[in-house]
């Protein structure tokens, strides 16, 4: 029988806290909503721009629907929420980025050719990127009715935002030819996602008397992710620079937050902890992938959890053998990471044999 809710928000709540537990908290992290639908792919065609009006709800809602029952059988610590995404960059589409259809992938494409002259970043209620994703969010809570909690979708940090309107590589050597011009670019950046996400989560209703993250974190208040990928690409002294002022007026917005990173990123993670007002952080790992070596992301998952809780996302069982076994419990979320919503059944018997440790 999967664990009652109020379980596991208990759970949550001791997380939360960094509360002495018998054990971490473990559970699955699916991501089938990051992947985008085939059948939308092949509604926009390969190397075409999309539109909004291309993206209705219904076709996506099926999908949802599968994906909850699978995850109504688990026997988890967690709670999956779900979340208006299917591979969609959306704040990057809102801020001017055509979106075209490649295969496998939608991909927001650059468009600033120059800091001269630019229209300002502001938000337009009116955009019609945005009126889409309310309308699907809306959507998904209508669907949901109160049966799983609906989260925001993949909502990429200003910095991102900005690696995608000038290209990864554009960005990074503006970041020393135009200093001034990306300062002020990435505050309008932050204030425009700012509005984006609190009108969604106008939107979104509570969980349970919480909000959950499209990473799995439950909090009693209104929840986010953010998150700066394109950090990988240059130093911590340049991103508490450039980024982390940003970062500190999302965070003193909302009252809870899981700054997602991965492993590649790794060398930022000092400089984050330096936000008192950061919740927790949330971490994959990428030793199996070219990423640094699991034993360094331990020592670095060490430092984490002794600031704040850690939702860290392994890609196997072995792994997240290992994580459970080195690391202390307090404060300390194991998932495994799957983007297959049919699963292999031995992550439902992995799951469900650490739950029975109590």
């Amino acid at each position: 029988m999967p664990i009652p809710i109020a379980n596991r928000i208990a759970r949550y709540k001791a997380w939360l806290d960094r509360e002495p537990v018998d054990r971490p908290m473990v559970g699955l992290l699916w991501e089938a909503d990051i992947p985008p639908l085939p059948e939308f792919l092949e509604l926009v065609g390969e190397n075409k721009p999309t539109s909004p009006d291309q993206i209705q709800p219904e076709m996506f809602l099926p999908h949802v629907e599968a994906w909850f029952r699978r995850d109504a059988e688990l026997v988890s610590d967690t709670i999956q929420s779900f979340a208006p995404a299917f591979g969609i960059p959306w704040i990057e589409a809102i801020a001017g980025c055509p979106v075209v259809g490649y295969p496998s992938s939608l991909w927001a494409v650059s468009f600033l050719e120059s800091y001269d002259d630019r229209p300002p970043m502001v938000f337009d209620p009116d955009n019609s990127w945005l009126r889409k994703l309310i309308e699907f969010t809306q959507a998904m809570v209508d669907f949901s009715d109160g049966r799983f909690p609906v989260a925001l979708p993949q909502t990429r940090g200003p910095l991102d935002i900005l690696a995608a309107m000038r290209g990864p590589e554009r960005m990074s050597l503006d970041l020393i030819e135009y200093p001034d011009e990306v300062y002020k670019i990435l505050g309008e950046l932050a204030d425009l996602w700012i509005s984006v996400v609190d009108t969604c989560l106008e939107v979104i209703p509570p969980f349970h008397g919480g909000y959950s993250t499209r990473l799995n974190m439950w909090a009693p208040g209104k929840a986010i992710t953010p998150q700066n990928d394109i950090s990988t690409l240059i130093s911590p002294k340049m991103y508490e620079e450039f980024a982390l002022p940003w970062d500190r007026k999302i965070m003193a917005h909302y009252p809870y937050h899981s700054f997602h990173l991965h492993g590649s990123s790794h060398h930022q993670i000092d400089v984050l902890l330096t936000l008192d007002d950061l919740t927790a952080m949330e971490v994959h790992l990428e030793h199996t992938v070219g990423g640094p070596p699991l034993d360094v992301m331990l020592e670095a998952a060490k430092r984490i959890l002794e600031k704040k809780p850690l939702l860290l996302v392994a890609p196997d069982i072995e792994s997240a053998e290992i994580c459970i076994d080195q690391l202390p419990s307090f404060g300390l979320c194991v998932m495994i990471l799957l983007d297959d919503p049919v699963l292999d059944r031995k992550y439902d018997r992995w799951v469900e044999s650490h739950c029975a440790r109590v």
